[in-house]
């Protein structure tokens, strides 16, 4: 035999056993991993839910105690939890050996609008949380003049060209500050939007146009108001360039 058929040879049982020795390895990976209970779930950790419950969140993801850390599917579990009207994004990792750490940013309600006997609850941007029975958060603002029919959580009432008016003016009064200082919103007449302050001013905004302009506007008559101890019955931002503020005086 050659020397070169030696080589050959002894080169070829080098390969096979290196497989040999690869398909070894897996196959105890394999049994270490999914045939022990070093890599079960012990801890399910839910980070970031105020408003839901880590039982609601858990039961959505359908991870339970006791599965194997890598079957679990990552993408499908914060699928399943951004299906929940509440949850805005979610985000799951895995910490070895036993733990499940599942992060949610929750939706936040931001008004209310009367719904035949009931109260729909929306978040700013007009996802349909909940509906309740009972107003349980006072000091949301009340909506009125959006025409609600066979509404469910997770539907959005902003959707179409229209009513992307009412998620700016929304938006923008919350990122304002101005929201939360609101008892009731008008939307009846498009051109001719009511507000009602908490302290039971009333303010005319007119047509959903310059949104940002108006509410800066009055962000500076309120604050204004405020520091010269100035009872305020009715502001008008419909009435040109100018707001005109009636005073009790």
């Amino acid at each position: 035999m050659t020397k070169s058929k030696k080589y050959r040879r002894k080169m070829r049982r080098k390969r096979i056993l290196k497989f040999i020795l690869f398909i070894l390895i897996l196959s105890f990976a394999y049994l270490f991993i999914f045939k022990t209970d070093i890599f079960h779930i012990q801890n399910i950790q839910v980070i970031g839910n105020k408003k839901m419950t880590n039982d609601e969140i858990l039961k959505a993801s359908t991870y339970m105690k006791g599965e194997n850390i890598f079957k679990i599917s990552k993408k499908r579990g914060e699928e399943n939890l951004e299906r929940l009207p509440y949850i805005k994004e979610a985000k799951v990792n895995r910490k070895l050996p036993k733990s499940i750490i599942i992060h949610v940013e929750e939706r936040e309600e931001v008004a209310i609008i009367p719904y035949i006997g009931a109260f729909v609850y929306i978040d700013e941007e007009g996802n349909i949380l909940s509906i309740k029975e009972k107003i349980d958060q006072e000091t949301l603002p009340q909506i009125f003049g959006i025409e609600l029919v066979e509404v469910a959580p997770g539907e959005n009432l902003f959707n179409g060209e229209k009513r992307q008016a009412y998620r700016e003016f929304i938006t923008l009064s919350k990122q304002s500050n101005l929201l939360k200082l609101m008892k009731y919103i008008n939307l009846y007449d498009d051109n001719n939007i009511k507000i009602e302050l908490i302290d039971g001013i009333k303010v005319a905004f007119g047509p959903l146009d310059n949104v940002k302009y108006k509410l800066s506007f009055l962000y500076e008559i309120i604050k204004d108001m405020e520091k010269k101890e100035v009872t305020v019955k009715q502001i008008f931002l419909n009435k040109g360039d100018n707001p005109i503020v009636v005073t009790e005086d």
